[in-house]
């Protein structure tokens, strides 16, 4: 069995890895501060997200196409809607066109919860991102979007219009 004292893990001889290491702990790290900001809505940063993409969308939603909007499985979506529905932020309806498909409908009380949730948010990524210099974000904007494009490129998803 190794132990730590037998494995020798060198994090610089593996081309992304060190980087992928700081995106990953920069993600959490914002993530969880976001989390924390909206301790007092109620809702978690998905459960936003998830209503942002209904009224961005302005239309209802299959979990398919959010759980390929959020890069996420659809399993997990599954349950996010639940606990949405739950407390009464969605609706889910079948699909007239196919009735295997769940479509996923934002109410008045999840467009509330949006509503008041957003800013909070908003104001938490401004914070963020301000350590950041107009043309730090867009390299970062540029850098996120081309490495995303080509996740999702080899996972074989498309987020047109989402």
């Amino acid at each position: 069995m190794a132990t730590a004292e037998t494995v020798k893990i060198d994090i610089r001889g593996v081309r992304g890895l060190p980087e992928w290491i700081t995106l990953y702990q920069a993600y959490n790290a914002a993530f969880k501060v976001n989390e924390m900001a909206l301790l007092s809505q109620e809702i978690s940063l998905p459960q936003l997200h998830l209503l942002a993409l209904l009224a961005y969308a302005n239309r209802p939603l299959s979990t398919g196409e959010i759980a390929r909007a959020m890069v996420k499985a659809a399993q997990s979506i599954t349950g996010l809607v639940d606990r949405l529905v739950a407390r009464k932020m969605v609706r889910t309806k079948g699909d007239p066109k196919d009735r295997r498909r769940t479509l996923v409908v934002l109410t008045d009380v999840g467009r509330a919860k949006l509503q008041e949730s957003w800013p909070i948010a908003n104001q938490v990524g401004k914070e963020l991102f301000d350590v950041l210099s107009d043309r730090e974000m867009a390299e970062l904007k540029a850098t996120c979007k081309k490495l995303r494009d080509h996740a999702v490129q080899k996972l074989g998803i498309k987020l047109e219009g989402l």
